[in-house]
């Protein structure tokens, strides 16, 4: 997953923590808080992370281009290269391009950049998904009027929950998979495929639960910085690392 690896289980006292953890519980919100306390320095860097940091300016942006009646124009000026009525086919596959040119151009592709992408992409596809069939259909028309709804306060709020979200459980699933997994099968904590499964999924409601921490502050910045600024990648970076020092904590409480 990139050039950049996020690196083997680190052999510290917090991931002795962790690993003895497996051995008595599967509570995933107790596995979640200990796996995040002992790789806390690399959540920290993604706020650094350039790949990371750009996908976020674009994600704020895209929402905030289907505002201009000349959509696939706003699109293009992002770097997205779609066709003059775009449907979300074309549009979740130009975002894709452009962050992948960018890794390139920057040599910015790391673990966490495609842990972040992966992230966005999903969200952004689900949200317009479920928006555009519940409320309309999926003609260009539709789909521009379901990806504008994302950028008031409180849909921009919800789509940056979801996607912290997403990127928090692929980053604690990336450590805790290898290790994870060899708890499973008959005398082990997890008897069951079933057992692991329903522990993965409990896992993904808890770092969506932990990432409500972040709602309305991404709202209140967004609808603020919007209308201030039109949001620059510097104020991507700085809401970024505000939002992962806030889920970090949040990540950590009970530790």
């Amino acid at each position: 997953m990139g050039n950049l690896r996020l690196g083997d289980l680190p052999k510290t006292r917090r991931w002795t923590r962790v690993m003895a953890l497996l051995e008595e519980t599967t509570n995933p919100e107790q596995i979640a808080s200990k796996t995040i306390a002992a790789a806390e320095t690399g959540f920290g860097e993604a706020a650094y992370d350039e790949g990371f940091r750009h996908i976020v300016w674009l994600l704020s942006r895209i929402t905030l281009a289907a505002r201009n009646p000349k959509f696939s124009d706003e699109l293009g000026r992002l770097g997205l290269k779609v066709p003059e009525k775009p449907k979300l086919f074309d549009i979740i596959g130009a975002f894709t391009k452009r962050i992948d040119s960018h890794h390139r151009e920057r040599r910015a592709r790391t673990d966490i950049s495609e842990m972040a992408q992966l992230a966005a992409v999903e969200t952004l596809s689900e949200k317009c998904l479920r928006r555009g069939r519940s409320l309309f259909g999926t003609a260009s028309e539709d789909i521009q009027e379901a990806m504008k709804g994302l950028s008031t306060k409180k849909n921009f709020a919800l789509l940056s929950r979801d996607f912290f979200s997403r990127f928090t459980y692929r980053y604690l699933n990336y450590f805790l998979s290898r290790e994870v997994s060899k708890h499973v099968g008959p005398n082990h904590r997890f008897a069951t495929v079933e057992e692991h499964t329903a522990f993965d999924e409990a896992l993904a409601v808890h770092c969506k639960q932990s990432a409500e921490i972040v709602c309305e502050f991404s709202g209140g910045w967004y609808s603020k910085t919007a209308y201030e600024t039109g949001i620059s990648h510097e104020d991507a970076e700085a809401f970024a690392a505000v939002a992962l020092k806030k889920l970090l904590s949040e990540l950590k409480r009970g530790v």
